[in-house]
């Protein structure tokens, strides 16, 4: 039995992801896809355009076979943590033969070559960042400026955003020294920033591709414009649920996200996930100015600090992220803690892979929270509680911003596909 994973966040799914599901399956040879998908909160620091339950269920019917869930702490982390996080989650599984990703290189070689440099020079790298940061570059510059002139046969790998991840990916598989396989295929849309292409022009899959970032972004304006860039069962999914007219963003948090800033106020913030304590005396200084989530982003952002990384740092504020000892550096002497796999939805026929983890994973199979007092540590469940409180926190959100009840965490069963 051979398994392929796929890190994602399908948000929302479109073509290009089924595209890759079907060659990953072929090229690969794969007889399980397994997806492990970020929750309710994405890597920019925003809410998810629908639940976790309804994406999960997009991937299968986009041909996965089993979804699970990232957990919130490394689904809203930086590239580096995102990545690691993700790779240790899917090593102990010991299920995975091999990890597909998109890049937009579309060769493998360059990454794993990279990835054991990147592993060795960690310090060097660091250093140069710092210099970079004095110059008064923002840090994304500043790491890809240090990267390159180590690397400067790899310029390409560190100037775009599937690259850098795909990067970021093989970096931990080394690290881990895990069995796990690497594999790329070539991103076939215009790119992660591009707007929607031309209703006629297409990709190497059967039907129009267009990024995620731009379908999102022409649901704000002409939702029926994405129609041709998703499969027909994604796009009535999202119509069902009234999710074309009006799309969930970071606004939507705005009242949460102001009330715990005052309530916290005269402690400071230096204590969550990446807030420094210059950037907590930055946001006390301007909190009266604050009249929503973006538009406090925008007045924060510097070169030093991006507006991603700000929207992040107040998502790790509103949802209670705080730093954990594990996060620590340096990377090759750091395994992050994930300490169980949360299942999102799968394909009744899959249940062979589904026995195969819980025969061989280093870590407990989770079908429901409810259930999982008896089998977690006080550590573990800690971290799985934080994942509840995130898709709590959604759900309200969600459900005032559609009029529909909110889902219960607690009591929520996988998807399940026949």
């Amino acid at each position: 039995m051979k398994t392929t994973a796929i890190i994602a966040e399908y948000n929302p799914f479109h073509n290009g992801h089924q595209y890759q599901i079907e060659e990953t399956r072929k090229q690969t040879h794969a007889d399980f896809i397994l997806v492990l998908m970020s929750g309710d909160f994405v890597q920019r620091g925003a809410p998810a355009l629908c639940n976790k339950y309804l994406r999960a269920k997009m991937a299968l019917l986009g041909g996965a076979d089993v979804v699970l869930e990232l957990p919130s702490i490394y689904a809203l982390s930086s590239a580096e943590f995102f990545a690691e996080g993700a790779v240790t989650l899917l090593d102990q599984l010991q299920v995975v033969d091999t990890l597909s990703f998109g890049s937009e290189a579309g060769v493998l070689s360059p990454f794993e070559t990279c990835a054991f440099l990147l592993n060795e020079q960690g310090d060097a790298i660091e250093t140069r960042i710092k210099e970079g940061l004095r110059q008064g570059l923002p840090y994304p510059a500043a790491r890809a400026a240090a990267v390159s002139a180590l690397f400067p046969d790899f310029p390409s790998l560190f100037s775009t955003p599937n690259n850098i991840l795909g990067l970021e990916y093989c970096k931990a598989l080394v690290a881990l020294q895990s069995n796990i396989r690497p594999f790329t295929l070539k991103r076939e849309d215009d790119g992660y920033h591009s707007p929607c292409p031309a209703q006629d022009q297409s990709c190497a899959y059967a039907h129009a591709c267009a990024s995620a970032s731009a379908i999102r972004d022409a649901l704000k304006t002409s939702p029926d414009e994405i129609r041709s860039y998703v499969p027909a069962r994604v796009y009535a999914l999202l119509e069902e649920n009234g999710l074309l007219a009006s799309p969930l963003t970071e606004d939507a948090f705005s009242s949460l996200l102001h009330y715990k800033l005052l309530m916290e106020r005269s402690r400071g913030f230096s204590q969550y996930l990446d807030c420094t304590p210059d950037l907590s005396d930055k946001i006390i200084k301007h909190l009266d100015a604050f009249t929503g989530f973006t538009d406090f982003c925008r007045l924060l952002k510097s070169r030093e600090i991006t507006y991603t990384r700000l929207s992040r740092i107040f998502m790790h504020i509103l949802l209670e992220i705080k730093t954990p000892e594990f996060f620590a550096p340096p990377f090759s002497h750091r395994q992050l803690f994930t300490p169980y796999a949360r299942l999102l939805g799968f394909q009744k026929n899959a249940s062979p892979l589904l026995k195969a983890i819980k025969k061989s994973s280093r870590i407990p199979l989770l079908s429901k929270p409810a259930d999982a007092r008896c089998v977690l540590s006080d550590e573990a469940f800690a971290m799985l509680e934080q994942d509840v409180l995130c898709a709590s926190i959604y759900e309200a959100a969600a459900s005032r911003h559609t009029g529909k009840p909110p889902l219960n965490e607690l009591r929520q069963s996988p998807i399940i596909l026949s």
